[in-house]
């Protein structure tokens, strides 16, 4: 097996684990987002915004980033590049080099 296709296979390998671990990210997603809403809605006006309110948004924002950040990643390894081939399997000149 050519060592293109090998990246190819890890790459892709690597592109499903953060697939699965996006849509797992996304199960949580209506808990946190039932919770920030509620907390949102006890806000007062007098008191302004409550640590509840405040701390969901940081947690669901948060949940939110590290869907985007393994949907991203998912898509670069698909794609397998050069680039993203040089990152998995580097050059014999550069193994080389360094060793």
């Amino acid at each position: 097996m050519p060592r293109r296709e090998i990246v190819l296979l890890v790459s892709r390998a690597l592109a499903l684990l953060f697939i699965s671990s996006a849509l797992s990210e996304v199960t949580y997603l209506p808990a946190h987002l039932f919770s920030f809403f509620h907390y949102f809605r006890q806000n007062s006006v007098l008191l302004g915004s409550n640590f509840s309110s405040n701390y969901s948004l940081i947690v669901t924002a948060s949940l939110v980033l590290r869907i985007l950040a393994y949907s991203l990643a998912a898509a670069l390894l698909w794609k397998c590049g050069p680039r993203m081939e040089g990152l998995l399997s580097p050059s014999q000149e550069s193994q080389a080099a360094s060793g």
